[in-house]
């Protein structure tokens, strides 16, 4: 080991460096013109910016007032589709209240315009007609035809579409009788206790017309007659 006094000299060097960090820390730490690093972008926009105007076309509306806003634009297609062009205008100004500038609305609006001309109104009715028809609903298009033909009595799309709904109503006609009929050989073959026959009656009338009312009286009957048969096995 070196004696002392020969280390003497490069411990006072060390010491000396050392020295000079410290004093340079507390340098750093203790200026009065130290100042935290510049905060990044975002940052800056969180804290000084305000929040995006909705009254701003530019900016995205808020998306509750555009839920709202397409909920009574929808309920304005719905009140013309129906004639009720005050309503379906009224809805659409609320619409436009809550999220001024939309497209959805202005196109509504020009719908709107187009169904309220008389042509308007008898496509309009000329397509309830149709719907009518296609739903077994012959009250609603005879009061659909009805209307349409007081606009444009001579319009040929009138005389189709009577056609088309005496043709359905010949074939629905056709249908319920032979749905009475299997029916009716249904509870013939209950009568002679033959069940297979009554579940092949029933079966085919199902397969006819599945939602006719009168399957559900007759479901009964063979359920019961089952149940009779099954306790005569017993």
């Amino acid at each position: 080991m070196r004696p002392f006094s020969v280390r003497l000299p490069h411990l006072a060097v060390v010491g000396a460096v050392g020295i000079a960090a410290l004093a340079g820390a507390f340098y750093f730490f203790d200026r009065p013109s130290a100042e935290a690093p510049p905060a990044s972008a975002p940052a800056r926009q969180a804290a000084g910016q305000p929040a995006a105007d909705l009254s701003d076309f530019d900016a995205l509306p808020d998306e509750a007032l555009s839920d709202r806003a397409f909920h009574l634009v929808a309920q304005a297609r719905r009140l013309a589709d129906r004639g009720r062009f005050a309503e379906a205008n009224a809805k659409l100004d609320e619409a436009d209240k809550l999220v001024p500038g939309l497209s959805e609305t202005a196109e509504a609006r020009r719908r709107i315009a187009g169904l309220a001309t008389p042509e308007g109104q008898f496509a309009l009715q000329i397509a309830r007609a149709r719907n009518a028809v296609g739903n077994d609903d012959y009250a609603d298009a005879d009061k659909a035809l009805a209307e349409a033909e007081r606009l444009k009595p001579q319009a040929p799309e009138i005389a189709e579409l009577r056609h088309a709904m005496q043709a359905a109503q010949q074939k629905e006609a056709k249908r319920n009788n032979r749905v009475a009929d299997l029916l009716a050989a249904m509870r013939d073959a209950i009568a002679r206790k033959d069940i297979a026959a009554a579940d092949r009656a029933f079966n085919e009338a199902s397969r006819i017309d599945v939602l006719d009312p009168a399957l559900d009286q007759a479901r009964v009957e063979l359920a019961q007659a089952h149940d009779a048969a099954r306790d005569k096995n017993q």
